[in-house]
């Protein structure tokens, strides 16, 4: 019997299988919006692509492949709401005849699910000795945008090569509980499924709590959020043993085409608790986060932030 699942349950999965092409009619699918609206946002963004190219791209008939197109891809995937290379990782290689070049996953970039409008975001990050995560704590407030929501999809990338043994294990601790997961070796993808205790309806809103836990710390000395949409509030700490403070910690944002903000890079001290901590205010769309290095003698340190 063929079972036909709700557009953000088959999202979930695309995400981590492909194709290309279904993964993109989906997600457009998800977000509502129309291929000329997609157009001009991509235009606003100085990534022209016209709405032919975006329909056959979604049908299959074409893919993107030329450096412009796979700009385009880029911006499309954050207007989308999707986390960086969700949608370019499933094109594989190039074709012989031309060249491009997938992005480089480089942390941990959860996705804020279609008809849910980030309001609050608060993570927590935990740091082992030798400078590597060992987990997050994350809690989100969101305002539903359209009827009968009841799930929000984490697509969480570890940005590491070491596959399936990288992954970190998901547990939910509020108002939510985990349903499907997907996970993908190849590039250590986590695809899961957070659902809420009832639907909300337009209008409502939801806070959850989640945890996410590595088996060993990451090699990553990096934890940040790509937001496609302005947040209102957004908090980010980041715990370090006390006996093990980081030889320096910065935090750092940049807009959706990559450009600094804020003049660029700004210290982040660390207090007697071990913590260090980072606020901003109505931000986005774009990336906010921090970075550390550890000291020479750390326990285990062989890789330097990031």
């Amino acid at each position: 019997m063929l079972t036909i699942y709700p557009p953000r349950e088959e999202l979930a999965d695309l995400l981590v299988t492909g194709p290309f092409a279904d993964a993109l009619r989906v997600a457009i699918q998800v977000r509502g919006l129309s291929l000329e609206r997609l157009q001009h946002r991509l235009r606003v963004r100085g990534a022209p692509i016209s709405v032919t190219a975006l329909s056959y791209w979604q049908s299959g008939r074409r893919r993107p492949e030329r450096p412009e197109s796979l700009m385009a891809l880029a911006h499309l995937e954050d207007v989308l709401g999707l986390p960086e290379t969700a949608l370019s990782r499933l094109l594989g290689p190039p074709r012989p005849r031309g060249r491009s070049r997938r992005r480089e996953l480089s942390a941990r970039a959860p996705w804020d699910g279609s008809g849910l409008a980030l309001t609050a975001q608060h993570d927590r990050v935990d740091v082992a000795a030798c400078g590597g995560v060992r987990g997050v704590r994350s809690r989100q407030v969101m305002k539903a945008t359209s009827s009968n929501v009841d799930r929000w999809i984490l697509c969480h990338e570890t940005g590491s090569s070491q596959g399936n043994a990288a992954l970190p294990a998901l547990t939910a601790l509020r108002c939510c509980r985990v349903g499907r997961i997907a996970r993908e070796r190849t590039n250590g993808v986590l695809v899961a499924e957070l659902l809420f205790d009832e639907p909300i309806s337009p209008g409502d809103s939801i806070a959850i709590e989640y945890e996410l836990i590595y088996p060993h710390p990451t090699v990553e000395h990096t934890h940040f959020r790509r937001f496609a949409e302005r947040v209102h509030d957004y908090v980010l700490e980041i715990k370090f043993p006390p006996d093990s403070p980081p030889a320096s910690c910065e935090q750092f944002a940049s807009g959706p085409a990559g450009t600094e903000m804020f003049g660029g890079a700004r210290p982040a001290p660390v207090d007697t608790w071990g913590y260090a901590h980072a606020a901003a205010l109505d931000f986005g769309p774009g990336l906010y986060g921090m970075r550390w290095t550890v000291a020479a003698n750390a326990s285990g340190s062989s890789t330097q932030g990031k």
